[in-house]
């Protein structure tokens, strides 16, 4: 017997976007379920649309804003989900009209993904993130994790039982096999926050004037002084512009390797995006990030704040011969595409809402 599903992001980040509407796609072509998704009205990704695709003008981001407060939308929006009578509401990321379409959606099963267990520090959402994962811990039937390694954190922080918890690791819509350009170049990727270790880039790549750095991602002010000594290198090339879903590409393509310097850590999407596009890693073993790097096939694992240990291996990699980057290359695919391709990614969802 079909569930009648409603997967739902009010987000306006692509990969959460990517993300949800690979899961709408993929389960829509298997066919044996009945898919709805509700996301917001001018998405960044591709999405293939038809009259299950509810675009909505809906408030960016889950802080509150003047559109947070348009009752009539919301309250239109839930008698719909209502009347449609769904088995299961999957939210992919947090926002605050989740709140009230948990409250108010019928006998629906409700599952809400947590990507941050403990807000990382220094982040000026931080207080809104615990707040949200309060609240839909209260209110949600289950909860989703992205890695194992913070279940029992949840568990503890939000007195959240066990038997609500769930495991879905992330996934992404994967092209084919991206061939390599060997430009010697390594990139760093991603909004330039206080845990993403760009402290730490800035020493590695004194450490190696000798290697190109790409860095792409809007600069939190918090980092602006250190993002500053940055531009001071010769070696540095900043983009810290918003960038197309073209420009993404190229800039992962373009690289050999993606580097993740990161302080702390819970899992990454950037990883994620490195292996779709065919590139191996370079990372600190922070967080849940050993769960998605296997070391020395997919890339690389570094011991924490050992900058002198990261750039050494920088420039190892960058003196390997052609042959063997591009078996890295092939390895960082393959290993992705079998852990976080949306084709698996769909039997592991169907699996977790079976006796629903």
């Amino acid at each position: 017997m079909k569930n009648k599903i409603l997967l739902v992001s009010f987000s306006d980040n692509a990969d959460h976007q990517d993300t949800l509407f690979g899961l709408y796609e993929a389960l829509a072509d298997k066919g044996e379920q009945d898919v709805y998704l509700l996301a917001i009205k001018n998405p960044k990704v591709p999405l293939r649309k038809s009259n299950h695709t509810w675009l909505v003008d809906c408030p960016e981001r889950p802080g509150i804003t003047k559109k947070t407060f348009n009752i009539f939308l919301l309250g239109s929006l839930i008698r719909k989900i209502r009347k449609e009578k769904f088995d299961v509401i999957y939210f992919e990321s947090l926002h605050v009209w989740n709140l009230p379409i948990m409250m108010f959606s019928g006998s629906a099963c409700t599952y809400q993904v947590i990507h941050e267990v403990i807000p990382h520090e220094g982040d000026k959402q931080v207080k809104m993130v615990d707040l949200m994962n309060k609240a839909v811990v209260k209110l949600s039937d289950h909860i989703v994790l992205r890695n194992k390694k913070y279940i029992d954190d949840l568990i503890k922080r939000y007195g959240i039982e066990k038997d609500r918890v769930h495991f879905l690791e992330l996934w992404r819509r994967f092209p084919k096999f991206t061939e390599p350009r060997y430009t010697k170049r390594v990139l760093f990727f991603g909004r330039i926050n206080p845990y993403k270790g760009v402290d730490n880039l800035l020493e590695i790549a004194k450490l190696c004037p000798e290697i190109h750095f790409d860095v792409i991602g809007r600069v939190d002010p918090q980092m602006r002084s250190v993002v500053d000594e940055l531009k001071k290198l010769p070696n540095i090339f900043l983009n810290n512009n918003y960038i197309s879903d073209e420009e993404m590409r190229e800039a992962f393509i373009n690289a050999d390797w993606v580097i993740l310097p990161y302080n702390s850590a819970s899992q990454s999407g950037v990883i994620i995006d490195a292996y779709k596009y065919s590139r191996p890693v370079i990372a600190f073993d922070v967080g849940a990030i050993s769960e998605q790097v296997e070391d020395g096939i997919s890339g690389f694992l570094i011991e924490n704040k050992k900058n002198q240990l990261f750039a050494k291996k920088i420039k190892h990699i960058s003196a390997l011969s052609a042959n063997i980057f591009k078996k890295y290359s092939k390895d960082a695919y393959s290993f992705g595409l079998v852990k976080y391709g949306v084709d698996s990614a769909v039997n592991r969802f169907l699996e977790m809402i079976k006796d629903e």
